[in-house]
């Protein structure tokens, strides 16, 4: 806790003393028919203090009323794409036009149902500039209707090579953080160094691989990038408040279901080194059948075995991700059984 304070009150000195960071932040949103929700977003952008910044927006064929919403945006650089491009080419699209700015240091990845705390920005970028090998940093994500509420710290890989969301629901516990290394970060509300995003391995399909459309693209990044040895930071006073699950609930109760099932053995695949995959196996047999009587005993026979079908279809896409894995696993400088404890520390690396 002493540390906690420590830090708080060191940033907070900082910054009413005038000092800004070096390195221009580059926000990235990705909006679908978003505009009940964007003013909220795209306000807490305009308030970061600390940092110079610029907004890169991509609207995924909105037909709501996105267009006159903007409008009243004029310095939010926005791109109208004619198409639905999802998540993860999205964010690419808004990536790629951001480091055309050689200024830019930072890209910070914020949904449309995020907002942020003024500081947020500015104590994330501080942190990166003192510490060295930094590729990504997350601060403290609480539920946006009850910030009392945790949404998360960070995300990892567990020992059944599922992803999970650290803290989701849990009782927020103020003054109780301090930063800590884990395994990696929530893309609702995220920084990504300039350094790492040029040097991660495989990007033949992107930063964020665009064959995951949406969901798991963070997570593979994170794995990508802790593999080859890039730090990633839970940096708790970066304060950021999320809805959850805005757009995809637009879609139905089931779509992000699909998408998870769909993008979860790819993900395993993609990144897992062979030794630990083996000696995985069991864990991972173990937690899908666990998770097939949740979810019958939740949705009835017919919600498992939709989740069976989504996943075999997942199983069935792997030989398309042979390619990258050789190339991730190519740039492997951690050790499987490093790997492996951190799966079982809830991807916590300090």
């Amino acid at each position: 806790m002493g540390r906690h304070n420590w830090y708080s009150s060191h940033v907070d000195s900082n910054r009413e003393g005038g000092w800004q960071m070096s390195g221009k932040v580059a926000f990235c949103v990705v909006a679908w028919n978003n505009a009940g929700i964007l003013p909220t977003c795209l306000d807490s952008l305009l308030a970061q203090t600390g940092v110079t910044f610029d907004i890169y927006m991509i609207d995924n064929a909105s037909t709501d009323g996105t267009r006159t919403v903007m409008a009243g945006y004029p310095t939010v650089k926005t791109t109208w794409s004619p198409v639905n491009t999802g998540f993860a080419m999205g964010n690419n699209i808004a990536i790629r036009k951001a480091l055309k700015d050689p200024d830019v240091g930072y890209v910070a990845l914020v949904n449309t149902d995020v907002e942020l705390d003024p500081a947020w920005a500015a104590n994330l970028v501080q942190f990166a500039e003192s510490h060295p090998n930094v590729g990504s940093l997350q601060g403290l994500t609480l539920d946006y209707f009850n910030h009392d509420v945790v949404d998360s710290t960070h995300i990892f890989v567990n020992p059944n090579l599922h992803a999970q969301q650290y803290g989701y629901g849990e009782a927020a516990q103020p003054g109780g953080y301090y930063p800590r290394k884990v395994f990696g970060v929530n893309a609702a509300a995220c920084m990504y160094t300039r350094a790492m995003i040029e040097a991660l391995p495989d990007q033949r399909h992107g930063f964020f691989d665009q064959r995951f459309f949406m969901y798991y693209e963070d997570i593979d990044v994170s794995y990508r990038a802790l593999l080859s040895g890039w730090d990633a930071w839970f940096v708790p006073d970066a304060v950021a408040y999320h809805m959850g699950s805005f757009s995809t609930k637009k879609r139905g109760s089931t779509y992000s279901l699909k998408m998870i099932a769909r993008n979860t053995p790819v993900m395993a695949f993609k990144n897992t080194p062979t030794p630990v995959l083996w000696r995985s196996l069991p864990r991972i047999a173990y937690g899908f059948v666990k998770l097939l009587r949740v979810l019958a005993g939740r949705d009835g026979p017919l919600g498992a075995v939709k989740y069976a079908t989504w996943y075999v279809q997942g199983l069935l896409r792997l030989p398309q991700f042979a390619a990258s894995r050789r190339q991730i696993l190519a740039a492997q400088v951690i050790e499987d059984d490093y790997l492996m404890r951190i799966f079982r520390q809830n991807g916590i690396l300090g």
